[in-house]
């Protein structure tokens, strides 16, 4: 039976930033019966839980897992540095969240790759699980170490870390990995490469040891020699229907703020707009829609079982979906009663039926965000954005008309061809956006540098190196200023580093561990990247970054052409040949197939539920249009207005092309491309986009700033750091509806008394509040809202205490609007909190009544000094007791509103007693000045080191009121 840390654990969590982030007591966490389970299965995320907890690939493989009973499939992400720091002093290992187990002893460790950044992450968690970080190293008690994701499409620079690599869809393929692994453990005297073997029959699975890469002396690839002469390369597993796997219908709810913290359900995988920059709309075809009908019963279930606030609707480009108007529809009107927002990524304007825009008119908006992607259409088209000015300008106008206040628009700058023009157009469309909206949007500008990626059109162009870069933020900080948009950018040395690992070889695999081992970390957030280091690690093997970040002739072999993605070479080729023209490539599930090899027409196709479309897809739109019709019925027979606004517009295109289509004409490109592929990103830019001299203060950056006007104060700092990909996440705004539902009055008020022990202990005071109101909505508790434009639920607690302390004498107020008795409520609570929290008593008091913090007079603690790594001994704690009874002063720092200072902790103390070897009873006043923490009062009195304080255990007894708040 493999050891667990769970003891071990707790008694680091006091000295963390955000011990939440470790607990595994989440609503929707399994812990499995050890004896009942053949295959353990760690599902790891190499970024921190806020990041890593929001991802919806991770919580359905969860449930997969865990559907099999023999399988027990826990999570564990990376440590935050606080707690690495920790566990190497200490000696203990990482472990998973639910059971508290080494990674080493897990069958199988699979990492989701997310970006290419967190590379680091991932070797510092096999380091600290124990784990040989080089496959080659591993033996046969050893986990299987195994990734997937996107970055899994050119998993080369992290290849000598592996076993293996799923590519594509891990529904099924999970399942099977499952298989193979346990036919392995239960057939004595098979070795770990009969294990590998047995993998590379899996389809998608891809084993990096039997492929070697042979290199010409200049560093490129000569080739990638497969062991196996039959297998050449690897293909993608595609699941081919996603109606096959219903959403998870029991997520986990993490007690603390995430990155996402709402409901996520895909409805649809896979983008055929063909945005010649974005991996993942070529290596997730063939478009797959989930049944929209099926989509708004799931994801009303849903809600009633997490208890989130809000609920996303997620997909590469949620505006395609063929659902979107009446799934949209139906859910404002079942979710808009229970004060349920939906959240719409990536969803465009023209998308919405004037039905549905009609219906947004009722909710309260937050912000919405666009993607223009480029400033100049010539550059839109040879990107293959579809976006026209014009209807950027009338996306602006209707979002004002519709009442929102904030709008982000997302450019990218280092596209192939682009030139001045195009920066300054950034700029110069940003302003009219602005400009259409009259005034009513907040408008940003958030600037990512363009990254090539493997199986694009654009896999064999350059990227900016930093300086490029930094003058063409340094040009877009001064233009933007000028017209009074908020700017935003986007790390130069994080996008450098990107690049290189994006489009790497297995050379790298040395710098990543060289790095790590120099304490690279958290590679994504501008804070944390550490460009020395990384300059270092490339320095000690001889690469260079240019050779990673430089063009690629077309005929050079590439690091992944051995990973078959499903798009043909050809295919990217020829797509690459319209962009130098500028020629967009139709929408292949509506107007006619492009040939580009994601599809078989046999199993593998386009499944979409338009009411028909191009030959070869599975259009089954039939089997919800009557359904459709009904949520959003049409005024023309003819075209049904439940469809997005684009495909009828693609389908009347059709319908004219069938006469002789004069085609519309094509703005040719700046530049030409050469047999290498495209201009070098800055081929076109001139001496005039250059930072100019210091002293010339028009265009001086700003320091930390992000809009209005330069601030000439900070010429030198035009390498300002901008933010990391980690920072854009936590900084997202989502485009969500949230309904706007008048508050029912509150009928009465209950009075909730509950313990908070075990892991809730370190649930802090922020999250409590979510953790309750979720519980109360799963609960069906009619909870009471405040009025005006952020209605708040009428939750009242106790006086937090600190992080870390458990109680057996907690209380919240509860406002309902209709009548349900105390036992009852307190009932429906303890059904739906996480593990610690635990009502047991509840009546109700009058809603006019003092709340509960101006009834409170003292509290009551226990303090348990045996939790100390060097406890004092128990005549030294009586001694110190006697004296204080004895009528000494005894001072505290005490930190209330006004700020912190010291004090007499003797007008606080009303009592303290010894009451065990090792233990303390300890009373404290609460009163106009505030109270003390048990903590410092007893740290004083021990004389105990401040950074050793937090690992006291403190437990609240009792809560003194002035009258009886409770039966």
């Amino acid at each position: 039976m493999p050891r667990a840390y769970r003891d071990e654990y707790e008694r680091l969590l006091p000295l963390v930033e955000k011990p939440g982030r470790y607990l595994g007591n989440e609503r929707g966490a399994l812990r499995k019966d050890p004896s009942t389970v053949r295959l353990r299965f760690a599902l790891a995320f190499p970024e921190v839980y806020e990041i890593a907890q929001s991802h919806l690939g991770l919580q359905i493989l969860y449930d997969v897992l865990n559907r099999r009973p023999e399988v027990a499939a826990e999570r564990v992400y990376a440590p935050w540095p606080d707690l690495e720091a920790l566990l190497r002093a200490r000696g203990l290992p990482l472990v998973s969240l639910e059971s508290h187990v080494p990674l080493a002893d897990f069958h199988v460790v699979g990492f989701s790759l997310q970006y290419e950044l967190t590379y680091t992450n991932l070797l510092t968690m096999l380091e600290l699980g124990g784990i040989p970080l080089r496959a080659a190293a591993r033996g046969p008690g050893d986990p299987l170490v195994i990734a997937g994701g996107p970055c899994a499409f050119n998993p080369e620079p992290l290849a000598p870390f592996l076993d293996g690599v799923l590519l594509g869809d891990g529904e099924e393929a999970v399942s099977d990995i499952c298989d193979t692994v346990l036919a392995h453990l239960e057939a004595p005297g098979r070795d770990r490469k009969d294990l590998l073997q047995a993998l590379a029959g899996v389809p998608g699975f891809y084993v990096p040891a039997l492929f070697t890469p042979r290199h010409h002396p200049d560093g490129t690839i000569a080739e990638v020699a497969p062991l196996d002469p039959s297998r050449p390369r690897v293909a993608k597993r595609v699941l081919v229907d996603l109606d096959r796997f219903a959403p998870p219908p029991n997520p986990v709810v993490p007690n603390v703020g995430v990155v996402h913290d709402r409901a996520s359900v895909e409805v649809m995988r896979g983008c055929v707009k063909g945005c010649r920059f974005c991996q993942a709309g070529y290596v997730y075809r063939p478009l797959r829609e989930r049944n929209p009908e099926r989509v708004v019963a799931e994801t009303a279930a849903l809600m009633q079982r997490t208890g989130y606030e809000e609920v996303s609707l997620l997909s590469l480009s949620t505006g395609d979906y063929s659902g979107v108007n009446p799934v949209l529809k139906e859910l404002m009107d079942r979710l808009a009663p229970e004060r349920v927002a939906v959240s719409l990524p990536s969803t465009r304007v023209d998308a919405l039926s004037p039905r549905i825009l009609d219906e947004i008119r009722r909710v309260r908006k937050t912000g919405f965000t666009l993607a223009p992607e480029a400033g100049t259409q010539r550059l839109r088209d040879v990107i293959q954005k579809e976006y026209r000015e014009e209807e950027l300008l009338q996306a602006a106008r209707q979002f004002a008309d519709l009442g929102w206040r904030t709008l982000k628009l997302y450019f990218m700058i280092g596209l192939p061809s682009e030139t001045e023009e195009d920066v300054v157009g950034i700029a110069e469309l940003s302003a009219r956006v602005a400009a259409a909206a009259g005034g009513r949007l907040k408008v940003t500008a958030s600037v990512s540098t363009f990254s090539p990626k493997p199986h694009t059109p654009f896999q064999w162009a350059g990227q900016l190196g930093l300086e490029e870069t930094r003058v063409r933020q340094s040009l877009l900080r001064r233009e933007l200023g000028r017209r009074k948009i908020e700017f935003r950018w986007h790390d130069a040395q994080l996008s450098l580093l990107e690049g290189v690992f994006a489009r790497g070889d297995r050379r790298l695999a040395d710098v990543i561990e060289t790095a790590q081992r120099l304490g690279a970390r958290f590679d994504g957030w501008s804070d944390h990247c550490r460009m020395d280091l990384w300059t270092q690690a490339l320095a000690a093997h001889g690469l260079e970054p240019q050779f990673y970040l430089r063009r690629r002739p077309l005929e050079e072999t590439l690091p992944w052409e051995h990973i078959d993605a499903g798009v043909s070479k050809k295919f990217l080729l020829q797509d690459l040949a319209r962009a130098v023209q500028g020629v967009l490539t139709p929408d292949c599930s509506i107007e006619r197939c492009t040939y580009c090899g994601a599809c078989d027409f046999e199993q593998v196709r386009n499944v979409d539920y338009h009411p028909e479309g191009a030959k070869g897809a599975d259009h089954r739109g039939q089997e919800i249009s009557r359904w459709a019709e009904l949520a959003v019925p049409s005024d023309d027979a003819a075209q049904p207005a439940w469809e997005t606004k684009a495909w009828r517009e693609i389908r009347t295109r059709v319908a004219q092309r069938r006469a002789p289509a004069s085609g519309r004409s094509v703005r040719p490109a700046a530049t030409t491309l050469d047999r290498g592929v495209g201009v070098p990103p800055a081929a076109t830019f001139d001496e005039a986009a250059r930072p100019p001299a210091v002293g010339d203060s028009a265009d001086r950056p700003r320091s930390g700033s992000r809009g209005g006007d330069p601030d000439p104060a900070t010429d030198a700092r035009h390498d300002a750091p901008g933010d990391g990909n980690a920072e854009e996440w936590l900084h997202a705004v989502p485009s969500s509806l949230t309904p706007a539902v008048a508050s029912a009055p509150p009928q009465q008020r209950i009075r909730v008394r509950y313990r908070k022990l075990g892991p809730a202990r370190f649930i802090g005071t922020r999250e409590i509040g979510n953790v309750f109101l979720r519980a109360a909505r799963r609960a069906r508790l009619p909870i009471a809202f405040s009025h005006g434009h952020h209605p708040m639920p009428r939750l009242s607690f106790s006086p937090a205490m600190p992080l870390g302390f458990s109680s057996d004498d907690e209380y919240v107020d509860v406002d309902l609007t209709a009548l349900v008795s105390p036992a009852e409520v307190a009932a429906r609570f303890a059904a739906e909190l996480p593990e610690g929290l635990e009502p047991f008593d509840a009546l109700e008091v009058p809603r006019t009544g003092p709340s509960i913090d101006a009834g409170i007079t003292a509290f009551v603690y226990e303090v348990d000094l045996s939790s100390l790594a060097e406890p004092p001994p128990p005549e030294a704690v009586a001694a110190a007791a006697g004296r204080f009874a004895g009528g000494v002063s005894l001072s505290v720092r005490h930190r209330s509103r006004s700020g912190e200072k010291t004090v007499d902790a003797r007008p606080f103390v009303h009592a303290l007693e010894v009451t065990g070897p090792q233990r303390l009873l300890v009373e404290l006043a609460v009163g106009p000045a505030g109270t003390l923490r048990p903590g410092a009062v007893v740290g004083a009195l021990l004389g105990i080191p401040p950074d050793v304080v937090p690992t006291l255990r403190v437990h609240k007894l009792a809560t003194r009121f002035r009258e009886p708040a409770a039966a």
